[in-house]
This record gives structure tokens, C-alpha cells and sequence, in this order.
């Protein structure tokens, strides 16, 4: 949510094991569930429309496959778009969607009632500038550079599933709900950045590079791509991110 009212928890054991969820949690689960099974070796483009009908197959196979998962079965409109109001019915949840992508919309999550929703939500097809498109990581070759950031972002989300799921996260507790609008992509990023910024200045420092540039050494393939890569992200070059 917005921050103005505190998220709801379960009050009950749910199906999760017994392990407490809140609505922003529970939709990280549900991305990196989605997002592993269209995984390829190219970065998803967030705005890539995929049909609600084969979502909805794909989740009704999942959930047969796994009964205790929870998996968020999605409910379709004609020509695979989506219902605006989406639910999920072990938990009691329903939450506003963008119709032609099923993004949920921020602010918007309910409990045992149903939101009020537009009926034609779509999300805009604002071309974002990207100042990193066709910059070159050296020493990494454009194919290889790819590879090397989609196995980037593949560790730090195992990692921060790992936190989410953890009691006693790895950076001392402090995890902030993310917005429900953000790709897994995007949730990943400032989670990471927020695990970085000791300070809270809102960029990371030369020493609090430091971390950052000997997990990308481990973490990250090939390596030969994880050197330059600090200087690839400093776009102004002062030393911090």
C-alpha cells in the first residue's frame, strides 16, 4: 500500500506452511513463481504482453502439480485479457489489475471484499529512455553482456527470496514492503540498492561499493564481464551509484 494504513497479515494459519504473509509478499511469490517459468536466456521486457488464458492454464497445471503452494489462478476476460478484479482465494486478497498485462495496481489490495476497479485499465505505452541500452559493459561482449546480467539478477532474486523467507534476514531486518506496480526485476534492484545504502543517501558510495563488487565477482557469469561492470553503472562517473 501507499503507507497511510498498515498491510493486513493473516490472522489465520494459512496454506503456506503456517508461515504469515502479507498482500506485497505474497505477490513477490507469486512473480518469482510466474517469472521462472517464462525465464530465457534474454531479459524479459516488463511490458511483453502474455495472454491471461495461458497464464490461467499454466497456474491451474501449477497448482494441481503443488496443492499447498497457493498459486494465484488468474480469472480471464474475452481476448486473453484480464478481469479487472483479481482474488486469491486461499487468503481472502483481491487486488485491481491493469486489463491487458495483469499488473496489479498499487493501493488498491482488499480483504474478504471486492476493490473497486476501472473496467478498462491498460498500461501505457510510454517508450522509457534507457541510458544503458546501447552502452558497452567492457571487456563483455554485446551477446555475452545479456548473459551476464540476467545471471545477476537470477542471484540477487534467490537471495532475496531467501531474506523474505528467512526470520532473521541477511540485512539485519531491513526489508520494506515494495510497491505491487514494480516488476520482479525492478523489486530486486531496490531491494539490493536498499541492502547497500548503510546511510540511507539514496546512492551507494565508494566503500559501500565494495560488497557490491565482490558479489558480482562470485555471483555473476561470465567473469570477465563482472570486472568494468561498477564503472559500467556509474553513468556520471563520481564514483557512486
Amino acid at each position: 500500500d501507499d503507507g497511510s494504513k498498515p498491510t493486513p497479515t493473516m490472522e489465520t494459519q494459512p496454506i503456506f506452511d503456517g508461515e504469515e504473509i502479507t498482500a506485497p509478499t505474497l505477490w513477490i511469490k507469486h512473480l518469482v513463481i510466474k517469472d521462472s517459468k517464462m525465464n530465457s536466456s534474454n531479459i524479459r521486457n516488463s511490458e511483453k504482453v502474455h495472454s491471461c488464458d495461458q497464464e490461467r492454464q499454466s497456474a491451474l497445471e501449477e497448482a494441481r502439480q503443488n496443492p499447498r503452494e497457493g498459486i494465484v489462478i488468474p480469472e480471464c476476460a474475452p481476448g486473453g485479457l484480464y478481469k479487472p478484479v483479481q482474488c486469491h482465494q486461499s487468503t481472502g486478497y483481491c487486488w485491481c489489475v491493469l486489463v491487458d498485462t495483469g499488473r496489479p495496481l498499487p493501493g488498491t489490495s482488499t480483504r474478504y471484499e471486492t476493490p473497486v476497479c476501472e473496467s478498462d485499465a491498460r498500461s501505457k505505452s510510454t517508450e522509457i529512455d534507457d541510458p544503458f541500452k546501447d552502452r558497452e559493459l567492457p571487456g563483455c561482449p554485446e551477446g555475452k553482456k545479456v548473459e551476464f546480467i540476467t545471471s545477476l539478477l537470477d542471484a540477487l532474486t534467490t537471495d532475496m527470496v531467501q531474506a523474505i523467507n528467512s526470520a532473521a534476514p541477511t540485512g539485519g531486518g531491513r526489508f520494506s514492503e515494495p510497491d505491487p506496480s514494480h516488476t520482479l526485476e525492478e523489486r530486486v534492484v531496490h531491494w539490493y540498492f536498499s541492502q547497500l545504502d548503510n546511510n540511507s543517501s539514496n546512492d551507494i558510495n565508494k566503500r559501500e561499493l565494495k560488497p557490491f563488487k565482490r558479489y558480482v565477482k562470485k555471483k555473476a557469469k561470465p567473469k570477465k564481464c563482472a570486472r568494468r561492470f561498477t564503472d559500467y553503472c556509474d553513468l556520471n562517473k563520481d564514483k557512486s551509484i
